[in-house]
């Protein structure tokens, strides 16, 4: 009796043990599904916060690189401009010094060209017929420009003389723009009264290509008189 006793208890401490470890199983494979589930849904859910991560550097990281590329660029743009102009250091010096060499050879040339200007601009000796008792009729005379250049203006004055050389009145003549080597044939108003001799003098002479300036109440001063001021 005592030993059928222990046989049942022994019996119902098993099936009560096998029973608890039972829910405690049942209990852990819930929880473990719980656990899956929520793992699934978190995966779920991150997917989409990584991709849109993913789209939003994706550009940045771009951005930079070309960033880099455009800075990569400019250096090596800058690079061959900096090798040339330290090559060419040199030559940017003689380039100088030449163009001072050659402004000074020009300034020499026009100074030459403008003291010319007696030689350059001539006026010949007028013709005229003579009246029987004194007096000049129709008369002539060329007005020559051998300048390269055009004269902007020339101012002639024309004199009459009398026989003891004394001036019966005299006649101004403005020309303008007056063509590079050119010649202009010219006449003077009648004098029928009295007077000997004509003769026409060269006032004054503009030409802007060589800066010249010509007036005849100058031709005392030396070095460069005629250079326009």
């Amino acid at each position: 009796m005592r030993y059928t006793l222990y046989l049942l208890l022994v019996i119902v401490g098993s099936c009560t043990t096998y029973s608890r470890e039972k829910n405690q199983q049942h209990t852990i494979d819930s929880l473990a599904n719980e656990i899956k589930k929520r793992d699934s849904v978190e995966k779920e859910e991150a997917t989409p916060v990584k991709q849109e991560l993913r789209d939003s550097v994706i550009p940045i990281v771009i951005e930079e690189n070309n960033e880099e590329s455009k800075v990569s660029d400019a250096k090596k743009k800058e690079q061959p401009l900096n090798t040339i102009s330290k090559k060419t250091g040199n030559v940017d010096v003689i380039s100088k010094e030449d163009s001072i060499v050659k402004e000074e050879q020009e300034n020499t040339d026009n100074i030459n060209e403008r003291n010319a200007v007696l030689k350059k601009v001539i006026i010949e000796k007028p013709t005229f017929k003579p009246l029987l008792l004194g007096g000049f009729k129709e008369i002539k005379f060329n007005f020559y420009n051998n300048y390269d250049y055009k004269l902007e203006e020339a101012i002639l004055k024309v004199h009459y003389i009398r026989a003891d050389g004394s001036e019966i009145k005299s006649e101004t003549k403005i020309l303008k723009d007056i063509s590079p080597h050119s010649r202009m044939e010219l006449t003077a108003p009648d004098h029928a009264q009295s007077g000997k001799e004509l003769k026409v003098t060269l006032e004054a002479v503009h030409c802007n290509a060589i800066g010249l300036c010509f007036y005849s109440t100058d031709a005392g001063r030396s070095g460069d008189p005629y250079k326009c001021r």
